[in-house]
């Protein structure tokens, strides 16, 4: 029962990560590497697949250094390769 409860608990954090960046403008977006580059810390990786990701397989990398925020869209291959295209992409990651 505890493992389902945590479960859920970083699901609906993975969706309202999701949600508030699909509705509120992002500062500004940036590589996965540049941002790690800069001394961000990857604080949780969420896996998520349904409606809200057009049943796409995809995770979700929230990253945090002080104040700032940044959080990383990949699809689940992606990932999973650490393709080097992927984490070069200027446009992977909302920074705030």
């Amino acid at each position: 029962m505890e493992v389902l409860v945590r479960r859920m608990l970083t699901l609906a954090a993975a969706l309202f990560a999701l949600v508030q960046a699909s509705t509120a403008p992002a500062q500004e977006q940036q590589s996965f590497k540049s941002i790690i580059g800069k001394g961000y810390d990857i604080k949780s990786v969420t896996y998520a697949r349904g409606e809200f990701t057009d049943n796409r397989e995809t995770f979700v990398v929230t990253l945090q250094r002080e104040r700032s925020v940044a959080v990383c869209y990949f699809a689940a291959a992606t990932w999973i390769n650490l393709s080097a295209n992927a984490l070069d992409d200027s446009k992977r990651c909302d920074v705030r």
